[in-house]
């Protein structure tokens, strides 16, 4: 019976150094996918800050208070 070429008979199996070399490869692109989510963090909450910022004057627009009422009720922080 002969045997026919197929992958069973290829020596498909990694290097040591091979897959050190994946492995180091793999963390990179890894960190760069970590370095861009965190530009995206900033960014989201530099967006999430100025929409409570304008949050807080609707509301004491719409309380009809003076800015030196809120301040005072706010416990005097400027």
């Amino acid at each position: 019976m002969a045997r026919t070429k197929g992958a069973k008979n290829k020596n498909t199996a990694m290097t040591a150094d091979e897959r050190i070399a994946a492995v180091l490869a793999e963390i990179e692109a890894l960190q760069a996918q970590i370095q861009e989510k965190k530009a995206e963090l900033k960014s989201l909450k530099a967006v999430k800050a100025e929409e409570d910022q304008k949050r807080i004057l609707n509301a004491v627009a719409a309380s009809g208070k003076s800015a030196e009422e809120v301040i005072a009720m706010l416990g005097g922080a400027q």
